[in-house]
């Protein structure tokens, strides 16, 4: 790992040995935080893991997922979507004649 730290460095990739390490520090620390957001999403975190995960990461996701509630809640009203079963059937009446068509 040493050599290929200083071959970073030597290749002019980074400046410093130190920099090579910050930026492996922060590729952990980001798969750490994308390790406990999923944690997050999907079941919960203790309060160990929940102090470990950013607020703003938090806010940020929240956000999200808000706008995108915001805009399904817009199409709803605005009358743009389709019930399950009709969507289905279009579907396959598409494919229906799609095949029927081909040799």
């Amino acid at each position: 790992m040493g050599e290929w730290v200083r071959a970073q460095v030597d290749a002019g990739r980074y400046r410093t040995v130190s920099e090579v390490m910050r930026d492996g520090v922060r590729l952990l620390q980001e798969a750490e935080h994308r390790r406990l957001l999923e944690k997050w999403l999907y079941e919960d975190l203790s309060p160990e893991e929940e102090a470990l995960l950013p607020a703003e990461i938090k806010n940020r996701v929240k956000d999200h997922f808000t706008g995108l509630i915001d805009e399904a809640r817009a199409d709803v009203d605005a009358g743009r979507v389709v019930d399950g079963p009709k969507a289905m059937k279009r579907i396959e009446e598409r494919l229906r004649s799609r095949f029927e068509r081909e040799p």
